[in-house]
This record gives C-alpha cells, sequence and structure tokens, in this order.
C-alpha cells in the first residue's frame, strides 16, 4: 500500500499532501468549531456533557467530585442539591460568570453519575441571570435566533441593513458562544480535578 503512494510523481504527492490537509482542517474545523449554537439532546434541551474514565473507586469519585464542588463554588453544602451515594448521582445546583450582552451569570443544573473508574457529567436547565431583570430560561430559541438572523443576512438587499444583520447575528453568535465557553470550561475543570493524581 505505502510503496503505491510513494510511487507517485511528485505533483501527486503534493496534490496528495493538500487533500490530506485539506480533510484534516475540514474535521478539526467541523469538530470543534463553535457556530454560535448551544448544543442540545435528542428532545431539544439544551445539554452539555463530558465522561471520564478516572482510576478510582466509587467512594473515591463521590470524594473527589465533593471537593471539586467545594473548591469550585466555596460550600459544597450550598451547590450540591442531591448527593445520592447509592446510586451514585450527586446534583449541583449553582452559577457561572458569562461573557454575554444580556447576562452576567447562568444558573444551571449539573448531574454527576459516577462508578467505578467511571463518571458522566450533564450540565442542564440553564437560566440566563442579569441584574436589570429575573432570570431568562435559556433553551432552543436561542439557536433558532441565530438561524432566524443567518436568514436575514442571506436575504437582504440593501447594503447598509445587511451590515447591521451581520452585525447583530455575530453579536447572537458572541453571545452564545460566551456560554459555551464558560460551561466547557466548567466541565474541563471537572474533568482535570477528578483525573489528576
Amino acid at each position: 500500500m505505502f510503496s503505491a503512494i510513494f510511487a507517485r510523481s511528485p505533483i501527486q504527492l503534493l496534490v496528495l499532501k493538500h487533500l490530506i490537509l485539506f480533510a484534516l482542517l475540514t474535521a478539526a474545523t467541523h469538530t470543534f468549531a463553535q457556530d454560535g449554537r448551544l448544543p442540545l439532546d435528542s428532545k431539544n434541551n439544551i445539554s452539555y456533557t463530558d465522561s471520564g474514565q478516572p482510576k478510582l473507586s466509587k467512594t473515591e469519585l463521590h470524594q473527589k467530585v465533593r471537593a471539586w464542588v467545594d473548591k469550585k463554588f466555596g460550600n459544597a453544602e450550598n451547590a450540591i442539591t442531591s448527593d445520592d451515594t447509592q446510586a451514585g448521582i450527586i446534583l449541583i445546583t449553582s452559577y457561572i460568570p458569562v461573557i454575554h450582552s444580556s447576562y452576567q451569570y447562568v444558573r444551571f443544573d449539573l448531574g454527576v453519575q459516577y462508578k467505578d473508574n467511571q463518571y458522566d457529567a450533564r450540565i442542564t436547565t440553564l437560566d440566563g441571570v442579569s441584574a436589570e431583570h429575573s432570570p431568562v430560561r435559556l433553551n432552543a430559541k436561542e439557536n433558532d435566533d441565530i438561524t432566524a438572523k443567518e436568514q436575514i443576512v442571506k436575504t437582504e438587499s440593501n447594503r447598509k441593513k445587511r451590515k447591521e444583520a451581520e452585525l447583530n447575528l455575530q453579536a447572537a453568535k458572541a453571545d452564545n458562544d460566551g456560554i459555551n465557553t464558560s460551561l466547557y470550561n466548567l466541565l474541563g475543570d471537572l474533568k482535570n480535578y477528578v483525573m489528576a493524581e
């Protein structure tokens, strides 16, 4: 197989290299790009998920998750809403700061299910919190707003209005990306803490 690849002319190899590079870049961009949309589960509810396989017993994982909550939120007793050691589930309700034009914080529910050498974390039920107004439930409408703004940009023929629509679209995507960044970082922080020896 390799002899067939290397038996090609220099031009064919160059084209092959560029095709492989293009394929890798496309895959990486598709995989990691935050297109301004919040992640949804099969029922169209916002859902951020992560899992890990630390070499820890169920009891050790329980202690690690509680210690992380204490470290991250200051007091595990205030942040943990349910702690079922028998079922291996800890539910956390708390706030995290976000970069967003309308909200300073997002209130979230984080469920961590654990057993020997395995944990699964899932963030759901997000509320945008601001000092100016009551909390607002975040859901699939945030993504629908992006889609509507993209459609306006595509169909607007007036240059001035199109530029304004593009700015509105960029702002909406930046708001959602601000939420995504904060929540993915939260899951990453949990993983780093649990997986650390």
